[in-house]
């Protein structure tokens, strides 16, 4: 694992060195001032961080080409799925806030069920923990908790919280403080999170066969939507994901990180180690930490605990965001959790490992506004050098360089970032393509390849929409503007038109504006930046087009963004969808 590290850190290194010496070439003509070497710096911080998702992706795939586990536990010898040889008591936990509670109780009704058919209901308690705070939720939550404890057969515990201090960590620290010791581990489950018994097994039994280990995440898959913008995620999570967790899987190996839900916790551990502070000053970057998974994951690293991502279990699902407007929504929230994390990364005693899970979830939003302030100093640049002789060196000596070297100059640079962004989809297809069990459950070849392309599009077109958003967070949030930690939408009902326009109106504005000025001053870089603009100038109907279920299911129809969850049977999900449709737990 070690000697994998450095492999990869040597590969990332050599790709964002190689391409900043063809950008040191271009902008040494007349010497470096202040501007070009801001430039010169943020083009290296983004290259770099582009190449690691590459790098991790074609380690993933290399693994998966040649069949190699990225499992990093150890396995038990027993090969049988029954849980008769363990002792070890396990309660899954369903935190929940002002849920839809039909959906809630038909999910947690269809694991109940799963677990039953598997004959081991005996080995599992649930919790249903309560931190809804509107008068009709509570009063449904309560009268879907009496049904199911009539009907299920399971031993089932469902408490309210007058106070809901801390959010979801609070409540799961309550759910430790009161009933954590009659416990050995966990499973933390999402209201919208499914796991199979069969994968709730295997955990129980790892975490038996593996003393050292407090925490096994699991990747969730994301199913259960039909709106367009869903079932693209829905897609894209079943052919990109599993190559890239494989990848991460083998890098990190016991140092793990937590993603908040679908994992096997070991109790007294978590109870030792988690408790979680408040960080001094005001929200939104002090007061509660509210992503509390990573910080939960760095400390119980810091205790010696081990944790891993097992990748090759499955029977692990989620549902993704319905609409672009939820997804922003969501993206807000987030956005303000993993900036707190910039007050965390050189916290006392964490391993550099999980500080780099910090800095990475840190970065994954301050990237945005630095994929601004990059384009905006190349187009600056642009300006002032366009009547500049476009000049190459040969050795230490300048030569004259072909009269329209100045619009094709950066013509390499900018297609090594097109590998670095598109070569992961290209491999994840091939990879798809030979494997025909794989390729048959995403619609066949030509399905798959046609759908792989349409993803490239929409990604393209998303990208810039989610920078000038998230950008917006991230200034929003140094600026002082603290967000709640609100309920998700979980049905799939459109935003209306008047919801959409506020919410990317302004980014159509600062598109055409930017459109307009480079058009007026830089003309001959018009193009290469028409590629970024486009997105954002039909950011809105963009969102609309996105939203609709039934272009999702034309989509499906027509063989397109299919999922094995589509394509094939997963008892659970059909679980689900039954009970969605039962009155008596609606």
């Amino acid at each position: 694992m070690v000697a994998l590290r450095w492999l990869f850190f040597g590969l990332v290194l050599a790709t964002t060195a190689s391409a900043m010496s063809r950008l040191w070439e271009i902008l040494r003509v007349d010497g470096l001032d202040t501007s070009e070497m801001l430039f010169l710096a943020l083009v290296a911080i983004l290259f770099c961080w582009i190449s690691v998702s590459f790098w991790i992706f074609c380690i993933g795939a290399y693994a998966r080409w040649r069949g190699i586990s990225g499992n990093t536990l150890t396995r038990p010898r027993d090969s049988d799925p029954q849980l008769r040889a363990s002792l070890s008591r396990t309660a899954l936990v369903f935190p929940v806030r002002n849920e839809e509670p039909g959906r809630f109780f038909a999910g947690i009704s269809a694991v109940i069920a799963s677990i039953r058919n598997n004959g081991v209901l005996d080995r599992f308690d649930f919790y249903i923990l309560s931190d809804s705070t509107a008068p009709s939720n509570c009063s449904a939550e309560g009268e879907g908790y009496r049904r199911l404890h009539e009907t299920s057969g399971a031993t089932i515990y469902y408490r309210c919280r007058l106070e809901n201090t801390g959010r979801k960590s609070g409540n799961i620290a309550d759910f430790c403080r009161n009933w954590g010791s009659l416990y050995d581990y966990m499973v933390v489950l999402d209201a919208d999170s499914l796991m199979t018994a069969e994968t709730l097994v295997a955990l129980v039994r790892l975490m038996d066969n593996n003393p050292r280990t407090a925490l096994i995440q699991v990747s969730p898959q994301l199913v259960g939507r039909d709106s367009l913008f869903a079932r693209i995620q829905q897609f894209s999570s079943s052919v990109y994901g599993p190559i890239y967790s494989a990848g991460l899987a083998l890098l990190q190996g016991p140092d793990g990180n937590y993603w908040g839900h679908n994992a096997i916790i070991r109790i007294q551990p978590f109870m030792q180690n988690c408790g979680l502070p408040e960080l001094p000053g005001r929200a939104p970057l002090g007061g509660e930490i509210m992503s509390h998974d990573f910080v939960e994951a760095a400390l119980l690293r810091r205790a010696g605990w081990e944790l891993h991502l097992a990748t090759d279990l499955g029977g692990s699902y989620e549902e993704p965001p319905p609409t672009l407007v939820d997804y922003m929504k969501r993206d807000r929230r987030w956005c303000q959790g993993n900036l707190q994390h910039l007050r965390l990364i050189f916290a006392q005693g964490f391993r550099i490992e999980s500080r780099g899970h910090l800095a990475t979830g840190v970065m994954s939003y301050l990237s945005s506004p630095l994929w601004v302030a990059m384009l905006v100093a190349s187009a600056a640049m642009m300006l002032v050098q366009r009547h500049i002789a476009p000049v190459t060196y040969l050795g230490r000596y300048p030569i004259l360089s072909w009269p329209e070297s100045h619009t094709i100059e950066f013509v390499a640079l900018i297609s090594a970032m097109v590998v670095l962004l598109y070569g992961p989809k290209l491999i994840a297809l091939l990879l798809i393509l030979r494997d025909r069990e794989a390729c048959r459950a995403h619609g066949g070849g030509w399905n798959a390849a046609f759908s792989v392309l349409l993803e490239s599009v929409f990604s393209t077109l998303l990208a810039p929409i989610a920078m000038l958003s998230q950008s917006m967070f991230v200034i929003n949030i140094l600026l002082g503007e603290a967000t709640g930690w609100g309920t998700q939408q979980r049905t799939e009902h459109g935003p209306a038109w008047s919801i959409i326009v506020r919410t990317f109106g302004m980014h159509t504005f600062v598109a055409i504006t930017a459109g307009v000025l480079i058009y007026t001053y830089v003309p001959g870089s018009f193009w290469w930046f028409s590629l970024l603009l486009v997105g954002p100038v039909l950011a809105i109907p963009f969102a609309g087009i996105t939203s609709s279920r039934s272009i999702g299911q034309w989509a499906m129809r027509r063989g397109l963004f299919l999922a094995p969850c589509e394509t094939g049977r997963i008892p659970i999900i059909d679980l689900v969808r039954s009970r969605m449709h039962d009155a008596a737990l609606l």
